[in-house]
Order: C-alpha cells, then structure tokens, then sequence
C-alpha cells in the first residue's frame, strides 16, 4: 500500500510552493514510519497543446516500472494547473535505489518527451527524515546545486535552490 495515497495539495497554487509547504504532510503523510528517504520532485510546465494522452501514457508505464524497482516508496502525480504548471515526485528507500531506477527502459522512454511537451522542467533532490513516528516530516536539500538564474527563467521566480535543470 502507498504510505502516502491521501497525500492532497494545499492549493491549486502548489506547484509553486517548495514541496515542505505544497501538500498537507502531517495527514496525508502521517503512516511514514520514522526513517529517512530520497525524493526526486519533478516540477514542470507543459508546453501549449503537449499530447496529454501520450504523456499520460508514458508516465503510467515509468510508474508501473517503479513500483516494481527497489526501494520505490511513493509516487505522486501532480495535477495540473491552468497555466502548465505541475509538480509531482517519487520517494525512494535511497538515492541509489532512485539512480538505478531512473536508467531503466519505461522511464528513459519517459524522459525523451521532455523538450518535447515541456515548457520547463526541474528536479529537485529532497532528503526526508521523520525522527520518530510523532514527528513531523522534515525536508532538505540533497547535495544542493547551484543554479544560475537565467538558466532557468520560466520557473526562476520560484527561488529553489535545490533544484537541477533540463529544459
């Protein structure tokens, strides 16, 4: 079962939100165990007139491979928003779970429609720790990347320094 099935976002404006503050952790994350996890969010901006249907198809086929990966805890798909943006992540036993998990064949598959249906894209590296079960969930940076701002100008007013790029 998904720890975190009841996991909803605070605001249509969740996308736009550092992923701490853009879902309501302490109900719809409150079976996590105590323990410390990898996240990879996937923030985006769908590209006017993207082939929803396809890209719906080839995300159905990476998480159906995910789930079945090592270390796969969680995988939440965003909604998207009237204007493109979405935000959706994956949370993994461990980063090295995530790695070899990301080089299998549905999610390679997955990844070639980037440049292709997305406006902007970018991955953000989150370490998750709860402490002990009565503790609220806490969110940090994985080995931060620096980013230059102009690199990244359509989400560049989100300000998360966190965050890898491909556009």
């Amino acid at each position: 079962m998904d720890p975190l099935a009841t996991l909803r976002p605070v605001s249509q404006a969740y996308a736009t939100l550092p992923v701490e503050d853009a879902f309501d952790w302490a109900e719809g994350g409150a079976t996590l165990p105590a323990g410390e996890w990898y996240m990879v969010a996937f923030r985006s901006i769908r590209r006017v007139g993207a082939d929803e249907e396809r890209l719906t198809q080839y995300d159905d086929m990476a998480h159906r491979e995910a789930e079945r990966a090592p270390g796969f805890v969680s995988y939440f798909k965003g909604p998207v928003d009237r204007d493109g943006t979405c935000l959706s992540f994956c949370l993994w036993d461990s980063r090295a779970e995530a790695r070899a998990a990301a080089r299998r064949p549905d999610h390679l598959e997955a990844v070639s429609l980037i440049g292709e249906m997305y406006q902007a894209y970018a991955l953000e590296f989150l370490r998750v720790r709860r402490v002990d079960a009565a503790a609220a969930l806490q969110f940090e940076p994985y080995d931060p990347v620096p980013l230059a701002p102009e690199s990244f100008a359509p989400l560049a007013a989100l300000d998360f320094s966190h965050r890898a790029v491909a556009t």
